[in-house]
């Protein structure tokens, strides 16, 4: 008789993370990590895998084993680069989601040293001053960059692309001016701004952010129909087990819903998610859709 297969999970699930630490998508990994392993009673391991504008991290997921052990939590980068990259190691169908586990608008911040206070006042300035202006992103194909170069086109604007290989090393430029401006994800801008070192001017979405509600969407301010949201999701290997996939998909929400969770992440700005594995696989392919079609009317390339 052959043995019965072991119920999943019976190890650590590990979940890698294309940035560095410290940035959006590795602070959703631990807070996400640390639930599951309560729930699973097994370790949950979380890996930063930077580079290649999170290239590396999504192509280690999509090469692992399908067995559900293996998952990676990427952003809007995952969805952009297979049209900014004349070449990437991975295809969308390597990989299967989850869930999208989190969304919210990203934050327009500049150094108070740049002296102005409003969208409308920085469009001024770098139509003032065409391509003076530099902004700081986590990288090619990051949402920080692609909602710069939305802003960069609604606005009609020449600011120059400065990418970072993550959120952290671009915020110590940001913050001694070096790099004036930057769309940031609420995860890390929240202190920043409470501290004045950086100065808030717009949230990015159509409406304006719970957390954020004293900050103006970009749209309010002279560009109406702008609307970038940031997003995180949850991928494991084409191939995984459904039913695994489903255990995965149920943790994961039962974490969205733990009010320590659920309070600290909307507290910041970010909304907890959690849809079925099909939905997010919807979702994905609309954001791919939509993305590409900037990418190609802009004519972006990864530096």
């Amino acid at each position: 008789m052959a043995p019965a297969a072991a119920e999943y999970p019976d190890r650590g699930i590990r979940i890698l993370v294309p940035y560095p630490a410290g940035g959006p998508n590795d602070i959703l990994a631990r807070m996400l990590g640390d639930k599951l392993t309560q729930s699973f009673g097994k370790q949950t391991i979380i890996e930063n895998r930077p580079g290649a504008g999170g290239n590396i991290a999504v192509d280690a997921a999509a090469r692992a084993e399908p067995d559900g052990y293996t998952a990676v939590l990427p952003a809007m980068a995952y969805a952009v680069n297979p049209y900014l990259y004349a070449r990437v190691p991975y295809k969308f169908e390597s990989l299967k989601a989850v869930s999208i586990v989190a969304s919210g608008p990203l934050v327009l911040v500049v150094t108070p040293s740049l002296g102005v206070s409003s969208v409308q006042d920085l469009i001024k300035l770098a139509k003032e001053k065409p391509g003076a202006l530099s902004y700081a992103s986590g990288g090619n194909g990051s949402s920080l960059h692609l909602a710069a170069e939305m802003f960069k086109r609604e606005a009609g604007v020449d600011m120059v692309h400065v990418p970072y290989k993550g959120t952290n090393d671009l915020i110590a430029d940001l913050l001694t001016g070096r790099v004036p401006l930057a769309f940031l994800s609420p995860l890390n801008a929240r202190e920043l701004v409470k501290d004045g070192r950086l100065k808030a001017l717009a949230v990015t979405t159509s409406q304006r952010s719970p957390g954020w509600d004293e900050v103006p969407t970009v749209a309010e301010q002279g560009l109406p129909g702008f609307n970038v949201e940031g997003w995180y999701a949850v991928l494991v290997p084409a191939g995984s087990p459904p039913a695994t996939i489903e255990t995965l998909n149920h943790a994961l929400k039962q974490a969205l819903e733990s009010p320590d969770i659920g309070n600290r992440l909307r507290s910041l700005g970010i909304q907890p998610v959690g849809t079925t594995p099909d939905d997010a696989e919807a979702f994905l392919k609309s954001e791919r859709a939509k993305w590409q079609k900037l990418v190609e009317d802009a004519k972006l390339k990864a530096d």
